[in-house]
């Protein structure tokens, strides 16, 4: 069995010298859900996103629901499959624990 990730309250990452940052054209809009969309809800998922040494995510908590389970599910599937410029302390690359808000507007 895996060993999970520190868990998100585990501690300051201390003298980090670059936060890890999505890189462009890797990132998958998650799709409205459609019995959100059909009851009109609209909300942000602020979630909590551990990314790795290599800018892969390994795990996705949602911190804060957007409003319905299906708009916090639908950015939690998209994020997963996201990929980041890994955060440094110094010249090293270092795995961390960032919160991201996924906004869903209906238009």
């Amino acid at each position: 069995m895996a060993a999970l990730p520190p868990g998100p309250a585990a501690g300051t990452p201390g003298a980090l010298t670059r936060m890890a940052i999505p890189r462009g054209g890797y990132q998958i809009t998650p799709s409205y859900p459609a019995t959100a969309r059909r009851l009109g809800i609209e909300g942000t998922a602020l979630l909590t996103v551990f990314v790795d040494a290599a800018g892969r995510v390994g795990e996705v908590v949602v911190k804060q629901s957007a409003g319905h389970p299906d708009l916090d599910r639908a950015a939690a599937d998209a994020v997963r499959r996201w990929r980041f410029e890994p955060a440094r302390r110094g010249a090293e690359a270092v795995a961390i624990w960032v919160e991201l808000p996924v906004e869903f507007r209906l238009r």
